[in-house]
């Protein structure tokens, strides 16, 4: 199966992102030429990328992983398992199982999961995401090397700063990618509406907020995906149904303005856990 380098990984989202599209049959990525011409709206595989990585004040690293969803309408789930795992067994993530299609409004969905490693972890070693869609398997090493490294949770020369968020009106404020998660898992029923809230804090006016489906087993349906919050009110619910029971995890992001991706900063993940029940 081929796998992908950095260097094709990047052509292919930057020409992906700035031509036309066209019809809908699968093409081998064997046989692709590197144009958007490989974006269909059915039968293309998710692109596993490696966005870099940043220290933390206790001297770890985290590393940051996205994806690439070549199709507009499929959404893709993969599970945990030899279609859909990390190559070092030592460190745990919380890899995404569902891949929604192509985002209407920014093309690469970034920081999906963090994978953190120790202080003693070589620039020689690597972390392996390997991913299997539509039948073509794909990997994208993670290293710690200098040209990937990112700006976390500020950029001083763009004046990004990552919101600040946390998941109860008393609870623990986190900015940044690697992100805070519920404490405990929150318990829905199937077909019956889930109110998802976070508050969140920032200098500015207004932020982006965008809900995902993380990983779970049904769909989760949302009754708004991507809007703008005042700051000034700082708290932002989305109403959720999910169809099958199972355990879920729901992921949002937020950040300053959407077009501030482009730069790999500053955004905060959160991820709701939710068990679901008949």
């Amino acid at each position: 199966m081929p796998k992908l380098s950095s260097a094709n990984v990047f052509l292919i989202v930057c020409s992906s992102a700035i031509a036309a599209v066209t019809s809908a049959q699968q093409i081998d990525l064997s046989q692709q030429s590197w144009s958007a011409e490989v974006i269909r709206d059915h039968g293309q595989p998710v692109i596993p990328l490696y966005d870099g990585w940043y220290p933390n004040e206790d001297g770890t690293n985290t590393m940051c992983f996205s994806y690439f969803n070549m199709n507009r309408e499929q959404a893709i789930d993969v599970r945990l398992g030899k279609d859909n795992h990390l190559s070092d067994n030592r460190f745990s993530a919380w890899l995404p199982t569902h891949f929604d299609p192509l985002p209407p409004r920014y093309r690469h969905v970034f920081c999906a999961f963090t994978v953190t490693v120790p202080e003693d972890f070589g620039q020689d070693e690597r972390i392996t995401w390997t991913l299997t869609s539509n039948g073509q398997t794909l990997s994208v090493p993670g290293k710690l090397i200098a040209p990937y490294v990112l700006d976390e949770p500020t950029s001083h020369g763009r004046g990004n700063l990552a919101p600040l968020v946390k998941l109860s009106a008393n609870g623990q404020n986190i900015r940044g990618r690697t992100g805070i998660h519920t404490p405990e898992p929150i318990a829905a029923i199937v077909g019956e509406a889930l109110t998802l809230t976070a508050w969140i804090e920032h200098p500015k006016e207004e932020v982006w907020v965008g809900w995902s489906h993380h990983s779970g087993p049904g769909k989760v349906n949302f009754d708004q995906k991507e809007y703008q919050v005042e700051t000034s009110i700082g708290l932002t619910q989305v109403q959720t149904t999910f169809n099958e029971p199972g355990e879920y995890v729901v992921r949002m992001q937020t950040i300053d303005n959407i077009a501030a991706f482009e730069f790999y900063c500053c955004h905060t993940n959160a991820y709701f856990h939710v068990n679901v029940s008949n």
